[in-house]
C-alpha cells in the first residue's frame, strides 16, 4: 500500500507544484480560482483511503488536537455571532487548510525512489527557469507579471518554493547548497525587502549548516543565530522602518493618517484586548472571508474609512497574516507560535539523528512563514499549502530516520552487553 500512496502522492506532489504553485495566477487570472482547494482536497482523500485501509484505523494524536482546536473556534464564532454563517464557514476552511495539508502529508509517511527525487528535482529546475525568465521579462513588459503571477511578491515566493524542494531532492553537497542558493536568487528580482531577509538567513544557514555542523548550545552556535537574524534584519531593514517603526503613522496624530497594513496591526492589539481570550472569531477581521462578507468589526473601529479598508474599497484587508490572529485571542497566538516553535525544536533535535538537510529545510520555512506573515497571508494561499505540505512530508522522513536511530543504537547496546 505504501508504494501506491507514495507515488499517488508523488503525482499530487508534481500537479501541486506546477499548477498550484508556478501558474496558479495565470490560471486564476483566466478565472478558476479553486487549485489549492482542489490539491488539499486530493490529499485528503489520499490521506483517508490510507486510514480506512489501516485496520486499527490510524489518527495521529497531535492532529487530533488541531481538528479539536478548529472545531471549537467554528462553534465560538456561531455563538458569538463574528460574521454570517457564510463568512465563518468560508474562513474556517481557509485557515484550516494549511494545518490539513501539513498533517495529511506528514501521515501519508511518502518514501520517494531515488528516480522520483530526480524528477523532482528536474522540475524544480525548469520551474526555476520559467520564473527565472519572468524576472527577466519584466524588464522588457512591465505588464508580463500581471499575467504569470499577478505580483511580485508571489516570484519571490515562487522561487523559495523550488529552491527548498531542490534541496530536499538533494545529497545536501556543497554543489547542492550552491544551487539551492541560486535558485532563491531568483527572487531577488522581486525587489521585496522580506525576501532580501529571507535570502540573507537562507545563505547564512545553508553555508554555517554544513556537514561537519554539529549541533551544540555554545559561543559559536549562539553567535551564529544572532548574526544570521541581525543580517536578515538589515537586509530588509528599509521595509521594517517602513511598516513597523514609522510604519505610515502620517503625522503621528490621527488614527485616520494611518496606511491599511499598518492599521491592521494597530487595531489587531485592541481586538485582542476587547476579546479576551479567545478573539473576534472566524471571518471577523483581516481575512478573507471578513473581505468578501465585509465585517462589521471594521465599522466598530472606525476602520470602514480608511483607505484600503472601507466597504467599497477593501483590497489591503488581507495584505498581511499577524493581525488576523486577533480573530483567535490570546490563546490563538500563543497556539499559532507553539505550532511552530514545537516543529522549531523537533528540527533542532533532528541534527543528532543525521538529519542535516530535513533540519535545514525545516527551520527555513518555519523562517519563511515567519516573515512572510508580516506582509502577507501566504500560509493559508497556494504557496503556503506546498511548503507545509513540504514541511510535513520532511518531518515524516525526520521520523523515520530518527526511529532507525534509535533501533540502531538498541541493536549495538544489546551486541555490547
Amino acid at each position: 500500500m505504501q508504494t501506491f500512496l507514495t507515488k499517488q502522492f508523488f503525482n499530487l506532489t508534481v500537479f501541486t507544484l506546477i499548477f498550484g504553485v508556478i501558474f496558479y495566477d495565470t490560471i486564476t487570472v483566466l478565472g478558476f480560482m479553486y487549485i489549492d482547494e482542489i490539491c488539499v482536497v486530493l490529499l485528503l482523500a489520499l490521506y483517508c483511503y490510507k486510514v480506512f485501509k489501516t485496520k486499527t484505523w490510524e489518527f495521529d494524536r497531535f492532529f487530533l488536537i488541531v481538528i479539536a482546536v478548529f472545531l471549537f473556534y467554528l462553534l465560538y464564532s456561531f455563538i458569538i455571532k463574528s460574521n454570517t454563517k457564510a463568512a465563518i464557514i468560508t474562513d474556517f476552511i481557509i485557515q484550516f487548510k494549511p494545518y490539513l495539508a501539513f498533517f495529511c502529508a506528514y501521515a501519508l509517511k511518502p518514501e520517494f525512489t531515488d528516480n522520483q527525487k530526480l524528477i523532482l528535482k528536474q522540475v524544480a529546475v525548469i520551474c526555476s527557469l520559467y520564473v527565472l525568465a519572468v524576472a527577466l521579462g519584466m524588464y522588457v513588459s512591465s505588464e508580463l507579471i500581471e499575467y504569470t503571477f499577478v505580483h511580485v511578491s508571489r516570484l519571490a515566493t515562487a522561487s523559495s518554493v523550488c529552491a527548498l524542494l531542490y534541496l530536499y531532492c538533494s545529497n545536501y553537497s556543497a554543489t547542492d547548497r550552491f544551487f539551492t542558493v541560486v535558485i532563491l536568487a531568483i527572487g531577488l528580482f522581486s525587489t521585496r525587502s522580506k525576501h532580501y531577509g529571507f535570502f540573507a538567513i537562507g545563505i547564512a544557514m545553508l553555508v554555517y549548516f554544513n556537514n561537519s555542523f554539529r549541533m551544540k548550545l555554545n559561543f559559536k552556535n549562539v553567535s551564529f543565530t544572532l548574526a544570521a537574524l541581525g543580517l536578515g534584519i538589515m537586509a530588509s531593514w528599509n521595509k521594517i522602518y517602513y511598516y513597523f517603526v514609522t510604519g505610515g503613522f502620517g503625522d503621528g496624530r490621527k488614527a485616520s493618517d494611518l496606511y491599511a497594513r499598518m492599521a491592521l496591526f494597530f487595531f489587531s492589539t485592541k481586538i485582542l484586548s476587547d476579546y479576551i481570550p479567545f478573539g473576534s472569531g472566524f471571518g471577523s477581521y483581516a481575512t478573507f472571508a471578513s473581505q468578501q462578507y465585509y465585517s462589521p468589526i471594521y465599522a466598530k473601529y472606525g476602520m470602514d474609512k480608511m483607505h484600503g479598508l472601507s466597504k467599497d474599497f477593501n483590497s489591503f484587508i488581507v495584505d498581511t497574516y499577524y493581525p488576523a490572529l486577533a480573530q483567535f485571542g490570546y490563546v490563538g497566538v500563543a497556539l499559532f507560535f507553539g505550532f511552530f516553535i514545537y516543529l522549531a525544536v523537533k528540527s533542532l533535535k533532528a541534527f543528532n539523528y543525521n538529519c542535516r538537510k530535513e533540519s535545514v529545510i525545516m527551520l527555513m520555512i518555519i523562517i519563511f512563514f515567519l516573515i512572510e506573515s508580516t506582509s502577507d497571508s501566504t500560509i493559508t494561499h497556494n504557496r503556503g499549502i506546498f511548503m507545509m505540505m513540504l514541511m510535513g512530508w520532511t518531518l515524516s522522513e525526520i521520523k523515520q530516520k530518527a526511529e532507525r536511530s534509535k533501533l540502531l543504537k538498541q541493536d549495538e547496546d544489546t551486541v555490547s552487553q
